[in-house]
């Protein structure tokens, strides 16, 4: 198991935000990240004989005065299977036991790991889902009664999702992002304090969200696939698995424009690097 604990404080009210890696992940490095754009960049991560190191597979779990707080649910050991993809169809079959490896044990799943902080998985208030891709929804099936958040775009507009993996009773909740927040624009606000906020951080996917929490210390955003580690964006490289060249170069310049006027804390899905960042509060710029 791995999992870090921070603990900050929202008004002086302390809350606890809990990383918590459920697997790993590894994935063509032309994949992770690409010099080409578009089909082209999909193509050249095909032909790449060249495998990353073993990434996380973050899930965040924020203990809130208004609630306990889901960030996607990571992925479960079934990925592992032969015939785990066979339903999705053969590319998906061919995708995803060529394209990416995965090492995920059954005591890594989100609801061994929530029990093992003091959590039950009916404890959660709301589950978030960042996006659709299957090493972030792969966990859904331990909360059958929970609300579960997705931003519609995401819903109405996917990409590279596999529906066949979803449990039967899977109806989200869609968020229509009617507020507005800083240079986001585009969001909303998920307490009524509304210091947690899914804002929409297209590029990756059209509808990718990211989750933005303000807090006494700093802002945290808990960045999805925006990129795979936080260098990345500082030096504007890009993965290959981008629906959106464009939309990706737009988040990039309003996550650092923001870093530029807040103590802002950014943590993507897959950067081994994340909860060491939460922990020692490093700011994207110092």
């Amino acid at each position: 198991m791995q999992i870090e604990t921070k603990e900050l404080t929202i008004q002086d009210q302390r809350i606890k935000i809990h990383a918590i890696s459920t697997g790993f992940v590894s994935v063509k490095t032309k994949f992770r990240e690409s010099n080409q754009k578009g089909i082209l960049a999909i193509v050249f991560s095909f032909f790449d004989k060249k495998f990353t190191e073993w990434m996380p597979i973050w899930t965040w779990v924020i203990e809130h005065p208004e609630g306990i707080f889901l960030i996607d649910t990571g992925e479960n050991a079934q990925v592992t299977d032969k015939n785990y993809f066979k339903a999705s169809g053969s590319f998906a079959n061919w995708l995803n036991t060529t394209q990416f490896k995965f090492k995920v044990d059954r005591e890594e799943e989100i609801d061994r790991q929530l029990k093992s902080i003091g959590i039950s998985p009916d404890m959660i208030t709301k589950v978030i889902l960042t996006h659709l891709h299957l090493d972030h929804i792969d966990g859904l099936k331990h909360f059958p009664n929970t609300e579960i958040l997705v931003n519609s775009i995401e819903w109405e507009k996917p990409y590279g999702d596999l529906p066949k993996l979803y449990p039967a009773w899977f109806k989200p909740t869609l968020i229509s992002m009617d507020d507005d927040y800083s240079f986001f624009g585009k969001s909303h606000f998920l307490t009524k304090s509304k210091d947690l906020i899914l804002i929409i951080t297209p590029g990756h996917t059209h509808g990718h969200s990211s989750v933005l929490l303000k807090t006494d210390q700093c802002h945290v955003l808990f960045a999805g696939d925006v990129v795979y580690y936080e260098k990345q964006l500082l030096d504007g490289k890009f993965a290959a698995a981008n629906v959106s060249h464009r939309n990706a170069k737009e988040t990039y310049q309003k996550i650092k424009e923001f870093g530029r006027m807040n103590k802002l804390i950014v943590l993507p899905s897959h950067d081994n690097e994340s909860a060491s960042r939460l922990s020692n509060l490093r700011f994207l710029f110092s």
